[in-house]
């Protein structure tokens, strides 16, 4: 009677142990990745790339390079909003009178982010239409703004003569 006792006790405990090792095996396989914060790849800055210009008396090419954390030039899901000001030499802030501002560019969609991307260049293209007369004399300033997914505004600006 005492070695069925103690049989069932172990049997018992083995049964008990086992499940819980089985359950913790189950549940660690599921639970999703964690990755350190300064592991992802996001857009900490832009620069217009000196292939900008304008292209036509009506349009402007802008090619941006979005860089990440490493320097590395980057894709990414952001809106995007562009203004064109009148240059003002030896001035504090060179941006004068804004002369056109152009609706937002929301590339946050992945068919939409490709059309604009130059997989070959690894830069953004933006064709910037507008429609107000520029003086060929003048120098202007092309100011772009990033919105990226993690709430960051990065900016940058160009001189352009047309």
């Amino acid at each position: 009677m005492k070695f069925a006792k103690y049989f069932l006790a172990v049997v018992l405990i083995v049964f008990v142990l086992g499940c819980e090792d089985a359950q913790q095996t189950q549940s660690s396989a599921v639970q999703s990745p964690v990755f350190p914060s300064g592991c992802l790849f996001t857009p900490q800055k832009i620069k217009f790339n000196q292939l900008s210009e304008f292209d036509q008396s009506w349009q402007i090419a802008a090619y941006i390079d979005v860089f990440d954390q490493f320097d590395s030039r980057i894709k990414a899901a952001a809106v995007w909003q562009f203004e064109l000001y009148e240059s003002v030499p030896r001035s504090a802030d060179a941006r004068g009178e804004r002369l056109f501002i152009w609706p937002n560019i929301e590339l946050t969609e992945a068919a939409k982010n490709d059309s604009l991307w130059q997989e070959y260049l690894h830069c953004y293209k933006f064709d910037l239409d507008f429609d107000i007369d520029l003086d060929s004399s003048k120098t202007y300033i092309l100011q772009a703004v990033c919105f990226t997914a993690d709430e960051r505004r990065l900016t940058d600006t160009i001189e352009l003569k047309p």
